[in-house]
């Protein structure tokens, strides 16, 4: 369903443009008057992008650098389920007070699972700030390095793109897209099988244990896993038919675990929104995105797939 973006802003309060860019000169022609504006405004700003765009802004805003709150894109979205929350606790942190962002979660590098996950990011953030204080976010792709294909689907997922100096509505830009939607590529033939149900629970854990040792996962990183395994797994039991499959492989230099199961994801926002601290239950999901590199999710009728990623090194 395409939507004029400008009915989108100003319902929301929330501001959401692309900056797609040719070289170091067109991202900060853009990204910093975008920032200035900011601080002559009093707003709060962020920037959350590459290691080597990051280094550009500082060069370039000088003094003003003290007043821009800096965060790593590399370490923060190296799952892109965790920008949402970021941003939704730097925004409660302002208290009311405006603020201004620059997010760059697809860099040139990341792989194809990581590209779709960005993307289906993107298309949530919408919904993410629909209600709340209103504020403005950057997401600068680079035009050069990035594949035509990535770039196309930019204008699907954001009121507007920012180009060669112009600003332009996208014509494409969908809301309502169901992010959970589609399937995964199969697991290889190889890959091992567990299947579980309440009585396996223990199992499940000892074998993503025995597994992420086996591919030479640090301790305390295989820990993470079994805390993570150990959450999906009881999520099954809970609201998943009472049952699922557990699927663990390697794939180049990452170990790969999926569990499947009969249930059903409604909430688009699933695992993205931090749990107040007086929740009981209900924290699996996040705590899953906190604890892997990706995680991808896929929910339908015919049941979820949830698949977990882990650098080896």
């Amino acid at each position: 369903m395409a939507t004029d973006s400008a009915d989108i802003e100003m319902e929301s309060g929330f501001r959401h443009e692309a900056l797609i860019y040719s070289d170091p000169e067109q991202f900060l022609t853009a990204a910093v008057p975008f920032l200035t504006a900011a601080l002559e405004a009093g707003e709060a700003a962020l920037v959350a992008v590459s290691e080597r765009n990051a280094a550009l802004l500082q060069g370039e805003l000088g003094a003003d650098v003290e007043e821009v709150e800096f965060v790593a894109m590399e370490e923060l979205g190296r799952n892109p389920a965790r920008i949402i929350p970021f941003w939704r606790d730097f925004l409660n942190a302002q208290q009311g007070r405006p603020a201004r962002g620059i997010g760059e979660p697809l860099w040139p590098g990341r792989g194809a699972a990581e590209i779709d996950e960005c993307q289906r990011h993107e298309s949530l953030l919408d919904l993410a700030f629909s209600s709340g204080a209103g504020w403005s976010l950057l997401s600068p792709y680079n035009g050069v390095a990035l594949s035509d294909e990535v770039l196309a689907a930019v204008s699907r997922s954001h009121p507007s793109v920012a180009r060669d100096g112009a600003r332009e509505a996208s014509s494409g830009y969908l809301t309502g897209v169901d992010c959970l939607a589609g399937e995964l590529p199969r697991p290889p033939a190889d890959a091992d099988v567990l299947a579980y149900d309440r009585s396996r629970l223990a199992a499940v854990r000892r074998h993503v244990e025995r597994v992420a040792k086996g591919a030479g996962i640090a301790r305390r990183r295989a820990d993470d896993l079994v805390v993570a395994a150990s959450e999906l797994a009881a999520n099954s039991v809970a609201h998943g038919g009472g049952a699922g499959t557990l699927r663990t492989w390697r794939q180049g230099e990452r170990l790969l675990i999926e569990f499947e199961d009969r249930g059903r994801i409604d909430e688009p926002l699933a695992g993205r929104l931090h749990p107040p601290p007086t929740q009981q239950g209900g924290r699996g999901l996040w705590l899953v995105n906190q604890l892997c590199d990706l995680v991808q999710i896929r929910s339908g009728e015919l049941g979820t797939t949830v698949r977990l990623q882990t650098a080896l090194a």
